[in-house]
């Protein structure tokens, strides 16, 4: 073999060099089914979607479905549990929509949420003489929120005056509200309901004379849950 220039030998070594250098660097860099430091980017109308471990159906599913931009979630046995796409809704496990905003655009389609009714006139009102804090109303909630408001109306016989006040779990909440003979509407709270989750809570409304010879009259017109 004829003798090499020493310039193209240490080239050689160089050259040599940098693929060991190369060769470790892709043994040390992330899988390539790993993101580090930076975004994972789908673009255009293609959408990222995970199947589940059979290969057959979808775990979840973001971005371009059907023209349409959306999340979908799926349940193992393959029926879907959440999707976003004109509307965000949740779903039960035979297919019912139990949950989504509305399609105008504000607050809720779904669940259908009751309101209170009460008697509009006084005298229905339930009432008490009774000059220590008795109850007139009683509600047993499931707890679902943290908080809880509940809108009392009250009034008083003529020349009668008393007090009104909510009791959750045996403890009042904050201080009785005086009453007389003009027509009043307090709202209690937001309170903390107390107690787990979906436990039954124990809630008062407490009314008592506190002069004059009347009677004391109260109604529940509102109770809602509240969040934290």
């Amino acid at each position: 073999m004829p003798a090499l220039p020493d310039d193209i030998l240490a080239r050689i070594t160089r050259i040599e060099a940098q693929l060991r250098e190369t060769t470790g660097r892709a043994q040390i860099r992330p899988p390539q089914n790993t993101a580090v430091g930076g975004d994972f980017t789908v673009g255009g109308t293609q959408a990222l979607r995970v199947l589940k471990a059979s290969g057959v159906g979808d775990q979840f599913l973001i971005g371009q479905d059907g023209g349409q931009r959306a999340a979908k979630f799926y349940r193992p046995d393959g029926t879907i549990a959440f999707s976003t796409v004109l509307q965000t809704t949740i779903w039960d496990g035979t297919g019912n929509a139990v949950l989504h905003d509305d399609s105008g655009g504000v607050g809720l389609g779904r669940p259908y949420l009751p309101m209170v009714a009460a008697p509009a006139r006084t005298a229905d009102w339930l009432a008490t003489m009774s000059a220590t804090f008795e109850d007139v109303w009683r509600l047993s909630p499931i707890k679902l929120n943290p908080r809880g408001t509940i809108t009392i109306g009250h009034i008083a016989d003529a020349s009668t005056a008393g007090e009104v006040q909510v009791t959750v779990a045996g403890s009042p909440v904050g201080s009785p509200t005086t009453l007389g003979t003009t027509l009043g509407t307090t709202v209690i709270g937001p309170f903390t309901v107390p107690g787990a989750l979906e436990s039954t809570v124990d809630i008062r409304v407490q009314a008592r004379r506190t002069s004059g010879l009347g009677t004391v009259r109260c109604v529940v017109l509102a109770a809602n849950g509240f969040h934290s």
